[in-house]
């Protein structure tokens, strides 16, 4: 007789693996500076399976950030979907990016490079991803806006701060660190920075009582 607890779990594919050790060889090297031959290694693969997966870097870098992006566009929907209003709302979404930069840190240190170095490689791909998520946001922001559940901004500044905020957490952690003194991405520096955040954006966002 057979239990849940008894079933294996499915291996990680070739393909899998060569994307996840794409991901920490670009995010510590960048795109110039990550080899195949490295990548390779760090699968445990040949270098003639990742080739016969990904036939060049440049599909193999373009294949790290959709895969990574589309986990983004899951999680977004998932904190959206809740029917949650109004600060609640933003909150929700504002937490996601946090967890979601939190597990995914190698892609964060790549997407900075990216912006430093990309030599517009991926940046017109990365913001034809990202729109989507802006767009839509924008316009639940309006919309709450509108109907006095939120204090009126401008909503297309606000979500770009808030970005910053978020982001620029996790892609500075080495400057925050020596600044500090502490580990800005141990965990109980990360919550506290989180409810900090979102005490500011509480009270610029939400309605005065009794308004």
């Amino acid at each position: 007789m057979s239990s849940a607890a008894s079933i294996p779990l499915r291996p990680a594919s070739s393909r899998d693996l060569i994307l996840l050790a794409a991901r920490a060889e670009f995010a510590d090297h960048g795109f110039d500076g990550a080899r195949l031959q490295a990548i390779a290694a760090r699968a445990g693969v040949r270098h003639p399976t990742l080739l016969y997966h990904f036939e060049s870097k440049e599909l193999l870098y373009r294949a790290v950030i959709e895969s990574v992006v589309g986990d983004w566009a899951v999680e977004t929907e998932a904190a959206i979907s809740t029917g949650l209003r109004g600060f609640d709302q933003v909150a929700a979404l504002v937490d996601a990016g946090f967890r979601f930069f939190e597990r995914n840190r190698d892609f964060v240190r790549i997407v900075r490079r990216e912006a430093i170095e990309g030599g517009g490689r991926m940046e017109a791909q990365m913001a034809e991803f990202v729109r989507p998520f802006l767009e839509d946001a924008v316009r639940f922001l309006r919309r709450e806006m509108r109907g006095g559940r939120l204090r009126r901004h401008d909503p297309l500044e606000l979500m770009q701060v808030i970005y910053g905020a978020v982001f620029t957490y996790f892609s500075d952690a080495r400057f925050r660190a020596n600044l500090t003194g502490e580990d800005p991405l141990d965990a109980r520096a990360l919550r506290r920075h989180e409810r900090a955040l979102m005490k500011l954006l509480g009270a610029a966002l939400e309605p005065a009582t009794g308004s």
